[in-house]
């Protein structure tokens, strides 16, 4: 038995236990990337690396085994600059988006290529659900948005851009128009919120508290809810849609006030009723330094974004919980080169779409040429999570090119993107342990090594019983399965 000392804790393990499992016994979480315990250990990633107290050194807490009494630091300020540096190195390498540039460029967030699949895929209802949940306005979006988008599209780059508004307002008129109901279903809490101003900002507040629970009336001055949305003329907004959006409104429990004014004078009331106040107008009022304030912009899209970062920051101050934290770590792979796209389009793109041009009246087919450059582990990558952590900055460590994305295969389900691939070796061992063969391996010598299939098996035949396993081990999503869904960071 040998005695150790985490953070100050001290821990009696057998000789030979690990420092990441000692720490795991001292309630210390240590962080991983090329760790996964029915395998052995790889020690590629140094994620993990903790500090030896007396001496100030460094140890790969995976695979160093203790033997002596030892006092280990997991959280110093030595062992956060040396995890901060080496993700950086990582990401040096690291050819790929963790957001599309659709995405991005949504003022609202919508996951566009998430939205694109399933539509390709026959599954409208969970595209159009995925809008209501991200844009709060989905129907009325899918008219007026101006679609920034579609600028950032990479197949816009070989030929045109894929038509995204339209594929949105298809996905939204298919399922939430008429008597559809896409109302929240959380619990009523006890806490009651106030909105005034009833424009796409205070609509879109109105929503995200009202999805939270939370009881909303919304306070509007005008005899008719919708603010600028009234403006609009018919051709570019039909009436009809801003109507079967309140009624979705009011289906979900909104109060509208109409015909109400608030004002510097009658603030002070809403506080005495409400736990909280967000203001999408303009009241000049001491009194308004309590409330969350959302802009109402001339392009209703970021009207939308405002309204629900200020609905955030009430739903802090009604459940008490923190401050929404800091937005993730973000890879961007910038402009691709023709090469790069017709890589993407081998093999992400359905053959009937290779050559195609915008098809908007066709929606399965309009979707499937996206290209699909997002990441599909947005949410479960190990990567992008500790590079948040930790502080990593972007291209901290310049090279005199980027580097090329080395290439997309696919089989089947089966998506390998090798530009994600930080070669820690679990593919390789999981394989290995499940019998598999060829399996992967890794290829080439120093800066060159790579993984890769050998004697380029197909993958699910070279990973016949073990593809499910390694997609569950890969730390950052470059083995995944095409139909991965995971919707927000």
């Amino acid at each position: 038995m040998v005695t150790l000392y985490i953070n100050g804790t001290p821990v009696t393990v057998l000789s030979g236990t690990t420092l990441l499992e000692a720490a795991e016994q001292a309630g210390a979480r240590i962080p991983t990337l090329c760790h996964a315990p029915e395998l052995s250990a790889q020690t590629s990633c140094m994620v993990c690396v903790v500090e030896e107290r007396s001496s100030g050194r460094l140890i790969p807490a995976c695979s160093f085994r203790a033997s002596t009494p030892m006092d280990i630091l997991t959280d110093s300020e030595t062992v956060h600059e040396a995890r901060r540096r080496i993700l950086e190195l990582l990401m040096s390498e690291h050819a790929g988006d963790c957001e599309a540039p659709c995405r991005r460029l949504c003022p609202a967030g919508l996951n566009i290529p998430l939205m694109l699949r399933f539509i390709a895929r026959g599954e409208e209802e969970k595209a159009a659900r995925l809008a209501a949940a991200d844009l709060a306005l989905p129907l009325t979006l899918g008219w007026v948005c101006h679609h920034p988008c579609e600028a950032g599209c990479r197949r816009k780059s070989h030929d045109e851009s894929v038509a995204i508004r339209e594929m949105h307002r298809y996905a939204a008129d298919q399922f939430l128009g008429g008597e559809k109901t896409y109302a929240p279903s959380a619990a009523d809490s006890d806490k009651r919120a106030a909105v005034v101003g009833s424009g796409p900002a205070g609509l879109a507040a109105a929503w995200v508290l009202r999805s939270r629970g939370v009881p909303v009336h919304v306070f509007e001055r005008d005899a008719l809810p919708g603010g600028m949305l009234r403006h609009y003329p018919e051709e570019e907004l039909p009436p009809g849609i801003l109507d079967q959006e309140l009624a979705a409104y009011t289906r979900a429990g909104i109060v509208f006030h109409c015909g109400t004014l608030i004002d510097a004078g009658s603030l002070s009331r809403l506080f005495q009723e409400y736990d909280a106040v967000v203001l999408a107008c303009t009241i000049e009022s001491d009194a308004a330094a309590g409330v969350q304030r959302a802009v109402e912009d001339k392009y209703p899209v970021r009207s939308v974004r405002s309204g629900k970062e200020a609905a955030m920051q009430a739903l802090v101050k009604l459940e008490g919980a923190p401050s929404p934290e800091k937005p993730p770590y973000d890879s961007q792979l910038g402009r691709v080169d023709e090469a790069e796209i017709q890589d993407y389009m081998k093999n992400r793109v359905p053959q009937e779409s290779l050559s195609r041009s915008r098809c908007p009246e066709s929606p399965k087919e309009e979707s499937g040429r996206c290209l699909h450059c997002d990441c599909h582990a947005p949410v479960s990558c190990k990567l992008r999570l500790y590079a948040t952590r930790y502080g990593a900055r972007p291209r901290a460590w310049r090279q005199s090119a980027r580097p090329l994305v080395p290439g997309l295969k696919r089989d089947g389900r089966l998506l390998f993107d090798t530009g994600k691939c930080i070669k820690c070796g679990l593919c390789i061992e999981m394989a290995k342990k499940k019998g598999d063969l060829p399996g992967m391996a890794f290829s080439g010598r120093g800066f060159d090594t790579i993984v890769t299939v050998p004697f380029d098996a197909p993958l699910l035949e070279a990973l016949a019983r073990s593809s499910e396993a390694c997609v569950a081990v890969c730390p950052t999503g470059a083995l995944v399965f095409d139909d991965q869904e995971e919707c927000s960071p």
